[in-house]
């Protein structure tokens, strides 16, 4: 009799979520959806917009291999008065920061180097970089419970930035001392975030359509 022991299985993760406004390194991953150039974008199934889904992974610290999910809408969805995706300019400020926060760009600099470097061929440079971003929570709707979602990205003239870069975590100051209220298994290399119902529902926030 054949059958399938799961008594060496890791125990179910309790779901709890990361701290509001924890600064620390994070790695993109973007799942393709078949849509726009190369293929790297998904279509969404209420209105025109076409957004990167994206998983985001902790690389270090108290969360480390911790995951959450979001979105970045590219193109479609609400104008401005120039006729440009709304939601499509706020991503693309986003992956500018992604960028200068990963290859060390200070923003302020326009220099012929800076610019190079702000450029890029394809979606799919963006595929596993690596940069230093805010986490934050955003309230769930509908019935889907609150989620992680990043917050902002610290580009190199934030104070944060290079604590980060040097393998720290940044707190909020409300935070205990030491992060003493992780639970046991976020500090593993097995943790992960607890994929819920929430997390995988490829959605576009309303103000973007």
């Amino acid at each position: 009799m054949s059958f399938f022991d799961f008594n060496d299985a890791d125990q179910q993760r309790s779901g709890e979520l990361i701290p509001d406004k924890i600064i620390c390194k994070i790695q993109m991953t973007i799942r393709p959806g078949a849509a726009g150039p190369e293929g790297w974008l998904t279509p969404s199934n209420s209105s025109d917009a076409e957004y990167l889904n994206c998983e985001y992974t902790i690389l270090e610290g108290p969360f480390a291999n911790r995951k959450f999910w979001g979105n970045l809408v590219v193109s479609g969805g609400k104008q401005n008065d120039k006729g440009q995706s709304i939601a499509g300019e706020i991503t693309r400020a986003t992956l500018r920061a992604m960028l200068e926060s990963s290859r060390n760009i200070q923003p302020s600099d326009m220099s012929d180097a800076a610019c190079v470097k702000r450029r890029v061929e394809s979606y799919s440079e963006f595929d596993g970089m690596i940069f230093i971003g805010k986490i934050g929570i955003e309230k769930g709707k509908d019935g889907y419970q609150d989620k992680n979602k990043l917050s902002v990205v610290i580009t190199p003239d934030k104070k944060e930035y290079q604590t980060v870069m040097n393998g720290g975590t940044v707190s909020p100051a409300s935070a205990p001392a030491g992060l003493g209220n992780v639970p046991p298994w976020a500090s593993g290399p097995a943790a992960s975030q607890q994929k819920t119902a929430a997390a995988h529902k490829s959605t576009i926030p309303p103000w973007a359509v």
